[in-house]
Parts: structure tokens; sequence; C-alpha cells
């Protein structure tokens, strides 16, 4: 697909496209360890198991230890079903720890990851939810060039970490670890509910109906939010950078783009990385397209559908935003 941007967003954030790249069925996310490891601290046992659990940074991003024992302090009783985000770029070629020659790129041996993970994931009860290939950075600040996003859902906090002594997870893992360069693996928290109904959609009977060659498309948003809005005018405000979000969003109720068909998805809130560079990010949104002409129409400098964008360009400290081709998608169309 060619390169697009999109320019309402340029005044506040780089944008950069990139090709799209075939993602592998069998790339669903996780969280690779190296390693065993008997490390331990007296006296605090907690300490002691993510030692156990994270012997050592993996090649592709750094542990939260902080996230990682906030999840282990959850009481059983108030443990259950969570979400986990991926965003993932690959290696060229692939490059194991362990030295060993490979013709491999990056995505293959991320793959044979991933399809051992799918009867991992099953035995514990797990599930992916959006598995999607990158098809445009939308908007890119630091030039990650994520290639894929994907979303598991898990039973439980105690289930996730129990999956990360397995045997077989630590055997698959050198797989991930030689075939991604980079990963952002984040916990979700609350999801924002929407009206019942919303997702049933005649797809047919909007202005722009999908076709075979215009599918429809997930635009996917990673947020951090200012703590007080930035307005590019330099404006004096009160607003905190939800509330400007939430300004911009009341403006978009009084547009058409609903009768275009757009809907979000999924809206989530965002617990805190696991693993990564130290980032912040608060939320994490779904937004569903008929296709792609809808999305550049709406998308356009000169769109009534992007009147108050200020708005959402205060209220943001670091976005990401990429417009992908999801594989797999709970949160599409009904």
């Amino acid at each position: 697909m060619e390169s697009m941007t999109y320019p309402s967003l340029v005044r506040r954030f780089r944008v950069a496209s990139v090709p799209g790249r075939a993602v592998l069925a069998g790339l669903l996310l996780g969280l690779a360890t190296l390693g065993c490891g008997d490390g331990s601290v007296p006296g605090d046992p907690i300490e002691a198991r993510i030692d156990r659990l994270f012997p050592a940074d993996p090649p592709f991003g750094v542990v939260n230890r902080e996230q990682v024992r906030r999840m282990l302090e959850v009481p059983a009783e108030e443990d259950g079903p969570f979400l986990m985000l991926n965003l993932i770029r690959h290696r060229e070629r692939a490059l194991y720890p362990d030295g060993r020659e490979s013709d491999l790129s990056g995505a293959e041996a991320d793959a044979i990851y991933g399809a051992g993970m799918i009867g991992i994931l099953a035995e514990i009860g797990a599930r992916p939810v959006f598995v999607a290939e990158v098809e445009i950075n939308l908007i890119d600040p630091d030039g990650s060039k994520w290639e894929q996003i994907a979303m598991v859902e898990y039973p439980s906090r105690r289930a996730f970490f129990e999956m990360l002594e397995r045997p077989d997870f630590r055997e698959l893992s050198i797989h991930k670890a030689a075939g991604v360069e980079e990963t952002l693996v984040i916990v979700g928290g609350e999801r924002t509910q929407f009206p019942e109904g919303l997702l049933e959609v005649d797809l047919d009977a909007l202005p722009h109906p999908p076709t075979a060659e215009d599918a429809p498309i997930a635009i996917c948003h990673i947020l951090d939010y200012h703590e007080v809005a930035q307005y590019a005018d330099g404006r004096e405000t009160t607003l905190t950078g939800r509330e400007a979000m939430a300004l911009y969003e009341q403006g978009r109720q009084e547009q058409d783009v609903l009768g275009l068909g757009v809907r979000p998805g999924l809206w989530l809130a965002l617990e805190g990385e696991l693993l990564g560079r130290g980032s912040t990010f608060e939320e994490f949104r779904i937004n569903l397209f008929p296709n792609r002409k809808t999305f550049f129409q709406v998308a356009a400098p000169d769109s009534s559908a992007e009147a108050g964008i200020e708005h959402s360009v205060a209220a943001l400290r670091e976005t990401y935003t990429q417009l992908t081709a999801p594989r797999l998608n709970e949160f599409g169309y009904r």
C-alpha cells in the first residue's frame, strides 16, 4: 500500500508511513523470559519470585519490576481476567541468543514462538482477542515503526505468571528473543462501556461500503495524556488533558461520523507497562472504519469531522496511531 499521512496532526507529532508487512498467523503476543535463575531476596518472597521470573531483561525491552510486583500482590479473590497489549517490531534477520546460525527473518522466528503459544494459551484458559498487521504508522513520534499489534485475554494474573514459569514456554521464548527487535507489553485495566448494539452496523448500507479490495480497518491509538492540556496557540487553560480530549469527543458526536459507519471498538485503560522502555501510556483505543476510503475522508484536513482537532492534540503528551488490518478482532463490527 502506498505511503499516506494524517495531515491534520502534523502540527504536533512527527508523522511517518511505512509499507505494509505480512504478519504470520502465529504472531500472538507474549512476554518472553530468558533462562530460569534462582535469585532470592531474604524476607521478600515477591522479590524472590520476580528474580525467578525475570533473571535478566530480554533483548527487546526492560522489565518493569514495580508493575510485576503490583500484579503479584493482587489478592486471589480480586484476581480475574485481564487484557495484555503488545506492540511489536521485528528484526530484519533472526538473531538467536545462543549463537545458532539461522536463515530465518525476525518475523519467521517469532512465528515459531507464536505457533507454539497457541496450545499453551488454550491450556491456561487464555485466548487472543486482537491480532493486526500495521499497514501505516500514522503518528510515530520516535520512529518506532511498529509492525504488529496483538492482545490476549488471560484468565488471571496468577495464570499469566505460572505460564512464564512453564518449561515449554521458556523453550519457545528463545524464538521470540531471536525475532523481536523491540516490544511494548502493557497491562490492561477497565474498559469503557459503549451502548448496546453500537457495533451492529449494516456495512452494505453505508455511503462507502467495504469491498474485497478495501475491507474494514482498525485505527489503533495508544495515548499518554498531559496533566494540563497544552494548546498549540499557547492559550492558558485549566483543562486537564483528558478534559480536552472529552471536548474533542463531544464535537465528534455532533458530526456524522456514525453515519459513515465509524465506531469505537475498544477503549481500554492501561494499568502500566510490564516490558518496554519505561513509557507511561494511559489508554489504548481501537476505532473501527468500514474501509480506508472512509478513514481518509474523515481525516482530511478540510473535513468537518476534524473540527476541534486542536483539543485532541492539546490533550496528548505522547501517542502512537496505526492504521491496521486485523486478522482477528473480537471488538469489530457485528
